[in-house]
């Protein structure tokens, strides 16, 4: 039985573009799967009965896609809550639908290998629309009893200009990107809407009120324009 914990160093020819791999037999992997890690560099895993050779030929049949994720990997930085995640494609031969899961700052999908279409920038959006969706409307519920100010209803939506708006009919909207900022910056997005139900502007009252429930709304401001 080979060494799960080796790793074997090899390159291979895609498109004219020389690319460094590694193979990694694991005892616990049922099928072979490729990944993109943390360091931009393409893994092989394969189980213990596989021969190398299969590895060369996965990775020739999912050139297209290598070549693309290596490259969108380098492109775009991806946040959760003010923290840098790594979002990691697995393709699995036998699996039979994708799945998601979040650990230790890695968001894994791992997609049935005949499913290509799938790009990280779509599993992170469609997992940032998940995740705000379960996170905002308990916090927006938590900070709307703390400032006594009652609202009607609560869409999460992928607004283009605002992170945030409200109506006069206390209809509160939130941008699912919000997700992407640390909590404190969360927060006075929330507070900044919620106080809109008293006034419907940016004046001075309305200001000395967000002040009032977050005293450090200016440098969260800040922090929110520059990102």
């Amino acid at each position: 039985m080979r060494n799960s914990s080796v790793k074997q160093l090899r390159k291979i020819n895609l498109q004219h573009k020389e690319i460094h791999y590694t193979i990694r037999y694991s005892s616990r992997a049922k099928y072979l799967r490729l990944q993109i890690n943390n360091s931009n560099e393409l893994e092989v895993i394969l189980p213990q009965r596989y021969k190398h050779e299969k590895a060369e030929d996965f990775i020739i049949q999912k050139k297209e896609w290598i070549l693309k994720h290596l490259k969108e990997k380098l492109a775009t930085k991806k946040y959760f809550l003010g923290e840098e995640i790594s979002v990691i494609i697995n393709y699995d031969l036998f699996l039979k639908k994708p799945q998601i899961s979040y650990f230790n700052k890695k968001l894994i999908a791992s997609i049935p290998s005949g499913i290509n279409s799938f790009t990280q920038d779509d599993i992170y959006r469609i997992w940032l629309i998940h995740k705000a969706k379960i996170y905002l409307p308990g916090r927006i519920k938590e900070l709307s009893e703390q400032t006594s100010f009652s609202y009607k209803k609560i869409t999460i939506r992928s607004q283009k200009t605002r992170w945030g708006s409200c109506s006069t009919s206390g209809r509160l909207s939130f941008n699912y990107r919000l997700i992407r900022f640390r909590k404190e910056v969360i927060d006075y997005v929330i507070i900044h809407e919620l106080c809109h139900l008293k006034e419907m502007n940016h004046s001075k009252r309305f200001w000395n009120l967000v002040e009032e429930f977050c005293p450090d709304y200016k440098k969260l401001k800040t922090e929110l324009r520059k990102n």
